[in-house]
């Protein structure tokens, strides 16, 4: 995985509209397409029809909980879909039950029946960043700046080091709001995940001390330099949009001003 390599990722899954986005995805140069698996939103169906409209693109899943999907059902899902599995990524994380174990234990049995799959280790405390550097492919991080995830890579390589395996590269969401009301948005969404736990909320108090955490822009020029600290924090960086609307050409403005090309060129 290249240093700076950049992702898009779509909150909740499919859309009637998703394999024109996934297409224009891979189109404008990002290497991964993230679906998140959300109610509603099937995150391993969205990749599936991602799969039929685009080449070479790594098709992402972040992040089946495992106190709500068992190893055998992933297994069975991705076979009855015909998921590519050398360009599938399965994002893997604790879900409600916050256990270390679950996911440990799931990653090995996800393996076993997926062996061509890479695994990412959805993480956020330590313990859990040292689990995902013994165990995974890869660790998503999630709402950090890149002070933090710093400090993170270095457990993740100690953990690593310790277990006697080369580190896992690291992918962080990095939320991405354009034009109007763009700030507003990515406030709101701090403020609602700080809503949904005791976790989120003492990770982003942490760190926010009343700023925003992610990149929050007018134009494409106001959002390279928001962009780059985390090109040069991260071996990959997931653009989380934040759309003005849940229509495709609002997904597609972010995934425009956010392109890779502005960071590969000059």
């Amino acid at each position: 995985m290249a240093d700076g390599s950049l992702a898009f990722g779509i909150t909740g899954g499919a859309r009637p509209w998703f394999g024109a986005l996934a297409a224009e995805v891979e189109r404008l140069g990002y290497v991964q397409l993230w679906a998140n698996d959300t109610p509603g939103h099937a995150g391993l169906d969205a990749l599936a029809e991602a799969a039929t409209v685009t080449g070479e693109l790594q098709l992402a899943v972040g992040v089946l909980g495992l106190s709500e999907w068992s190893p055998t059902a992933i297994a069975e899902r991705v076979a009855r879909l015909q998921l590519p599995s050398e360009r599938l990524i399965i994002g893997l994380g604790s879900g409600r039950s916050r256990s270390v174990a679950i996911v440990e234990d799931g990653v090995a049995e996800v393996r076993r029946r997926l062996p061509e799959v890479r695994i990412v280790v959805a993480a956020l405390g330590p313990r859990m960043l040292a689990m995902a550097g013994r165990v995974a492919d890869g660790v998503l991080l999630n709402w950090s700046v890149p002070q933090r995830i710093g400090t993170a890579r270095a457990t993740i390589r100690g953990a690593a080091a310790a277990a006697g395996r080369p580190a896992p590269w690291v992918a962080a969401y990095v939320r991405v709001a354009i034009g109007p009301g763009a700030r507003d948005r990515l406030r709101a969404e701090m403020d609602r995940y700080r809503r949904t736990g005791r976790w989120y909320a003492k990770a982003l108090d942490e760190q926010a001390d009343g700023q925003l955490i992610g990149a929050a822009a007018g134009s494409a020029a106001e959002l390279a330099p928001q962009l780059a600290a985390y090109l040069g924090a991260l071996d990959v960086t997931v653009v989380r949009a934040l759309a003005e609307r849940d229509e495709l050409d609002a997904w597609r403005a972010v995934a425009e001003a956010a392109a890779p090309r502005p960071f590969t060129t000059g």
